[in-house]
């Protein structure tokens, strides 16, 4: 369970900061929303048991809201790939289960969580990353990371800005994938839709 109080106006201090510095590797400027953080715990709610993973968790209000929703804290692996954020995430939810990793590169992390905590398999991945700004073969190691260790039915959801999916349907469609829209988030800024990405 989270070890302080979210302090938003500090949160936000700080995606600003970043940023400005780094507008390819930070989503946004601004943390996301309760009602973003709720549109994520349900789409986790058919996730069969295994490890949840979540990508580019920021200052961690997707974190707070899936373990204030019942999700078992050494079932989430947290992935945060900027140095200063991490440290954030550890100060606030304890180092277990965060790591200071490139979601690029997933799979060996994954597969020693798995070993580790006794479960067989990853069985939901959520996601705040600019997955929209990255080159076509960083996001297809992003997904077939995430997808190396999965279950069948697991699923990947990820946020964006804009109406269509971040990752082109024709090049999920070559790489084994689909993609299917499933939830639009009017009361965040900005507003928020979440796409979901399966195995084909």
């Amino acid at each position: 369970m989270p070890t302080q109080t979210p302090q938003p106006l500090a949160d936000i201090a700080t995606l600003c900061r970043l940023w400005l510095t780094k507008p390819r590797q930070i989503a946004t400027w601004a943390p996301s929303s309760g009602d973003v953080g709720r549109a994520f715990v349900r789409q986790l709610a058919g996730a069969p048991d295994g490890l949840v993973v979540e990508l580019g968790a920021g200052t961690g209000p997707i974190t707070a809201a899936l373990l204030e929703n019942g999700l078992a804290r050494e079932r989430l692996i947290v992935i945060e790939a900027d140095h200063i954020l991490h440290a954030r995430l550890c100060r606030r939810f304890g180092p277990e289960g965060m790591r200071c990793l490139d979601a690029r590169d997933l799979a060996p992390t994954l597969g020693d969580a798995l070993a580790r905590g006794g479960y067989e398999h990853v069985s939901a991945i959520v996601s705040t990353l600019p997955i929209l700004n990255f080159a076509k073969a960083d996001q297809k190691a992003v997904l077939d990371g995430c997808f190396a260790h999965a279950a069948p039915t697991a699923v990947m959801t990820q946020i964006t800005y804009l109406p269509g999916s971040p990752v082109r349907q024709r090049a999920l469609a070559g790489w084994g994938y689909y993609a299917q829209r499933v939830a639009r988030v009017r009361h965040n800024w900005p507003p928020a839709t979440l796409w979901q990405y399966q195995r084909a």
